[in-house]
């Protein structure tokens, strides 16, 4: 990974930094969809430089920052970052939100290190899953709701609330919570990230 854009939230009246990253991610989400391939696979990955989580207390955190890596400059300006940011789906221009830094070249001198930031999915919802099998007229709601607790995992891992584009009825469309976890690893030879630029084994620089 040799380029990267950097870009920051930024302190306003209209909405909170959870808000912010909640419709930011979401456009990010759509921009990298559009240049995916045929494996539903990206070559951009992102970072969150003050990413923090305690597991003992269960605390975290992403921070106000996040970068967009890439083998090369052109990579990074196929996605159209402004383009997006700008038309976001509810009609706010998100560029006046965040600071985006101009595209500039990994500074290897000061990289201390590489992480992997991966989604992690869980099923919190043993509610949601009770209903369906009562809908279903497979069991009660008492009894579903009671087996499925034993089941659900939850986690304390930071998350951004994403919504669901996939229908364009208002009512249909689902908020998710989509959990990212870091860990620190060695550089890696592959560059391959999912549309959230998230992967499992591809890691970015740390700087």
């Amino acid at each position: 990974m040799k380029h990267y854009i950097e870009m920051t939230l930024m302190k306003n009246d209209d909405f909170s930094p959870y808000e912010l990253w909640s419709r930011i991610y979401t456009q990010l989400h759509i921009a990298l969809a559009e240049i995916k391939d045929a494996n539903d696979k990206v070559n951009i990955g992102l970072s969150f430089p003050q990413y923090r989580f305690n597991e003992e207390k269960g605390i975290g955190f992403l921070g106000e920052k996040i970068r967009l890596f890439a083998e090369s400059e052109s990579i990074l300006k196929s996605i159209y970052l402004r383009k997006w940011l700008e038309t976001s789906y509810d009609k706010v221009d998100l560029t006046d939100y965040v600071h985006i830094k101009s595209i500039s070249e990994v500074p290897e001198k000061k990289i201390t290190g590489y992480s992997i930031y991966s989604r992690i999915q869980v099923k919190s919802n043993a509610e949601r899953l009770a209903r369906h099998d009562e809908k279903k007229g497979r069991y009660s709601y008492e009894n579903a709701l009671e087996h499925y607790k034993k089941f659900v995992k939850n986690t304390d891992l930071p998350y951004i609330q994403m919504l669901s584009l996939s229908t364009s009825n208002e009512r249909d469309k689902k908020r998710f919570k989509l959990f990212i976890r870091k860990q620190s690893a060695e550089k890696s030879e592959t560059q391959v990230f999912s549309t959230y630029g998230l992967s499992s084994v591809s890691s970015v620089p740390e700087f």
